[in-house]
């Protein structure tokens, strides 16, 4: 009982730390004049709100616990993907803050009618560009634009296939089929979303759903790590 009310109580510290680096983040995103790395810590900072709240209400409600004997041997497997999903969410929010969504026009697969258009890695993934610099409408060129959204693409790949596998060994696993289901369900959708994103001029109810949908991706690994437990 001890062990559980401790494990509440770092997770509603942390949560609280999180709660006020938001509304720090949200300052700076306005007195920044909408800085790409405050905007993308800000979203990353509602999403770590959400997962960590996720979090607690499984923990909090009886009877959730999954008790299984290969408990210890998922639980790297969803970590690992949390981790890549974490970062493809935070390649959106860096391709989202720069304005870089549009930058290979309508086209998908390709990009401006080509594999492999102009870009500028270096110049898309500059963190820190200084104070007082009004970045709204963004200021990176074409190039640099098309290598923040081509990164995102690419790794969207990546982060597909771990996810299609993890879904896949869920799938085989007695009592966790229902979860890989909808695992893979998510990723179809949140790739139909990001495509259609591009091809239709980023619409915003459907920006919105792709957010929503890295939000769904984010409960189902965060509710299968609160949940499992060694049996």
């Amino acid at each position: 009982m001890r062990s559980r009310e401790a494990d509440f109580s770092r997770i509603a510290t942390v949560t609280l730390a999180v709660i006020i680096v938001q509304a720090m983040l949200g300052m700076w995103t306005v007195t920044w004049l909408l800085k790409p790395i405050a905007v993308m810590a800000h979203l990353l900072g509602g999403l770590t709100m959400v997962s960590l709240l996720s979090w607690m209400a499984w923990r909090a409600t009886p009877g959730a616990q999954l008790p299984r004997a290969d408990a210890h041997g998922l639980r790297p497997m969803l970590w690992l993907g949390l981790g890549i999903l974490g970062l493809q969410i935070a390649l959106g929010g860096w391709t989202s803050a720069n304005y870089a969504a549009l930058s290979c026009g309508s086209d998908f697969p390709t990009c401006l009618g080509q594999w492999w258009p102009e870009t500028d890695f270096r110049e898309g993934f500059v963190m820190w560009r200084g104070i007082g610099v009004d970045y709204e409408g963004g200021l990176l060129d074409g190039p640099a634009r098309v290598a923040i959204q081509l990164s995102h693409r690419i790794f969207a790949v990546v982060v597909a296939l771990y996810l299609f596998w993890l879904s896949w060994r869920l799938w085989r696993m007695p009592g966790l089929r229902s979860w890989g289901g909808a695992l893979a369900v998510g990723v179809v959708l949140q790739w139909l979303l990001g495509i259609g994103n591009v091809v239709m001029g980023l619409p915003l109810w459907m920006a919105t759903l792709h957010t929503a949908g890295a939000i769904a991706l984010l409960f189902i690994l965060v509710s299968l790590l609160a949940r499992l437990r060694p049996a």
